[in-house]
């Protein structure tokens, strides 16, 4: 989920929510600062922020085996991205991504990368802060979706993605009239149930909870 900054409380919080995996958005640290982090069963892969803002990171649990992919982001990207393959068993693995965009959101080379450079036979579990607005995901919305919009959903659909959330349900709220779906979750080769959108203390993103067909449940939010 996006939390707002990954504090020490808000991650035991996090893993004490007895996940798997799980994956965060805006952790707002620098690489020393998550170095620093105690995550005791979990594995942390991080993605340190660049400036003001941003980070993002997936904690996979110690019993199952994982490794970061390598994704390069040039410099002058806006998006951040993780990607980390988990062993399911001797034949099967999993990636997780995890993405954050920051307003204004754009369709990066490196999420591009992400999309379109993976083993398409492999399974593939995307959550992010998108902050792009689609009537796909937000059938409320009373405005066009913008260009950057309709070439994200595109790239993705292209890619075999298939976009889990439920569509309208409400993922990020401020205060009393500011409503949306920018959290989205997207999945290749994998079947997804009991996805839910629950409001969290940790931040006015709501936390995203679902179970794979493998039988371990994942927490994912942005």
């Amino acid at each position: 989920m996006n939390v707002s900054c990954l504090t020490p409380s808000k991650l035991a919080t996090l893993m004490a929510q007895g996940a798997d995996i799980i994956a965060i958005q805006e952790t707002w640290k620098s690489s020393e600062q998550i170095a620093s982090m105690h995550t005791g069963d979990y594995v942390l892969y991080a993605q340190s922020r660049i400036g003001k803002g941003g980070g993002v990171a997936v904690l996979v649990r110690k019993t199952l085996r994982s490794k970061r992919i390598p994704l390069t982001i040039p410099q002058h990207d806006t998006s951040l991205e993780v990607v980390v393959q988990v062993a399911l068993d001797q034949n099967r693995d999993l990636i997780v991504a995890t993405a954050c965009m920051r307003p204004p959101p754009q369709v990066t080379q490196s999420f591009r990368r992400l999309v379109n450079c993976l083993p398409a036979s492999t399974p593939l579990l995307l959550c992010g802060d998108f902050n792009m607005h689609h009537p796909q995901w937000e059938p409320f919305l009373e405005t066009s979706p913008s260009e950057v919009a309709a070439e994200f959903l595109e790239l993705c659909t292209d890619a075999g993605l298939t976009l889990v959330k439920t569509p309208g349900e409400i993922t990020y709220a401020r205060g009393t009239r500011e409503r949306s779906c920018i959290d989205l979750t997207w999945s290749k080769h994998l079947t997804v149930s009991d996805w839910s959108a629950s409001v969290s203390p940790l931040s006015d993103h709501y936390m995203l909870t679902f179970t794979l067909h493998q039988a371990f449940k994942d927490t994912f939010g942005t």
